[in-house]
């Protein structure tokens, strides 16, 4: 058995030559270029997030904005009219808007209108000076004269209210909202609100009713107490209203209320009026109103005058229906003659 060595020689020359002639690894290469261009990447990385989120931002955010101003929640808490004048009121309105306070921001104040919802075409009642607010829970107050007071908007506004059990009231505008770091993202504010009516002052009650068979120097034979009731958020300043008295649809007399000023809840008011005597008297003796003497009166709005200044807002508004009410007439003019007036005997 013989050795080859100069076979095994000549291939292992061979194989330490082919691995002398394999590439070696360029990392070092590589990581040196890093080292030395390293802020060219990072402008290059930041360019590249600038071009992904700078459209998100600028599309995105406002709708994110206007989203939250959509779910956010406005409620009216008061609405005072007072100052009453021909054309021009006074509003003072007492509200709260709560909204998402996981994006701190100020809201800028804005012009906003009002109208009934409800009754088309929208037309604006009036226009609200709404002030800056900021996100979270906000009180917003606000207090102006409003003009145009004895235009049909707001003529209307007061009917609905005053003869609607509820009503909604539609308030819209559009404003801009500051969040610190990015531009302002403009936003439409739009919020209705269903309201709590006067109902046509349903339950109206009259209390200690005094019955004079002789008439006073005004001319008027009656006198009492009326409780009114204002189940709504709305205090009005009326003056003085003058209503024609109706019985079983027959104008009887003219009943007045003075400074009539209506707040929310029960109003105790006094009141005074001009009563046609015989066909009260006529009445007293027929049924059904011979047996208790209490009979129906139908009050119809005719005129409201405050600081001699005619309100049409207010007389229109309390001309369009009836307000009825029960006077007990017969024990009234027990207590004021000692005689009773009432009586079925032989009555129709």
């Amino acid at each position: 058995m013989s050795l080859n060595k100069g076979e095994t020689g000549d291939s292992q020359i061979e194989q330490i030559v082919e691995h002398a002639n394999v590439e070696k690894p360029q990392r070092g290469r590589i990581a040196t270029l890093i080292r030395k261009f390293w802020w060219v990447l990072v402008i290059v990385f930041a360019i590249g997030a600038l071009i992904v989120t700078l459209p998100l931002v600028l599309v995105g955010f406002p709708r994110i904005i206007q989203d939250k101003v959509n779910k956010s929640t406005l409620s009216i808490d008061g609405i005072a009219v007072t100052n009453t004048k021909t054309n021009t009121v006074q509003i003072s309105i007492n509200s709260t808007v709560s909204s998402s306070n996981s994006i701190p921001a100020v809201v800028d104040g804005f012009d906003a209108i009002m109208y009934l919802e409800d009754k088309l075409p929208h037309t604006p009642v009036m226009t609200l000076r709404m002030p800056e607010t900021k996100t979270g829970l906000a009180i917003v107050n606000i207090t102006q004269e409003i003009n145009g007071a004895n235009l049909q908007p707001f003529i209307d506004f007061n009917s609905w209210y005053l003869w609607n059990s509820s009503l909604a009231v539609t308030i819209e505008g559009e404003t801009l909202v500051h969040v610190k770091g990015l531009k302002a993202a403009k936003v439409s504010f739009k919020k209705t609100v269903n309201l709590t009516g006067i109902n046509g002052f349903k339950g109206l009650e009259v209390t200690k009713a005094n019955i004079a068979l002789t008439p006073d120097t005004r001319g008027d034979n009656f006198h009492g107490y009326a409780n009114i009731p204002n189940p709504s958020v709305l205090t009005f300043e009326v003056g003085n209203a003058t209503f024609a008295n109706y019985f079983e649809k027959t104008k009887v007399g003219t009943l007045y209320i003075d400074d009539m000023y209506i707040r929310p809840g029960i109003n105790n008011v006094s009141v005074r009026a001009n009563i046609t005597q015989e066909p009260i008297l006529l009445a007293l003796r027929k049924k059904p109103y011979c047996t208790d003497g209490v009979l129906p009166f139908d009050l119809m709005g005719e005129s409201v005058i405050n600081h001699g200044e005619p309100l049409p807002y207010f007389s229109e508004a309390l001309a369009l229906h009836a307000q009825s009410t029960t006077i007990g007439v017969g024990k009234a003019l027990f207590e004021t003659t000692g005689a009773t007036f009432y009586n079925c005997t032989g009555a129709a």
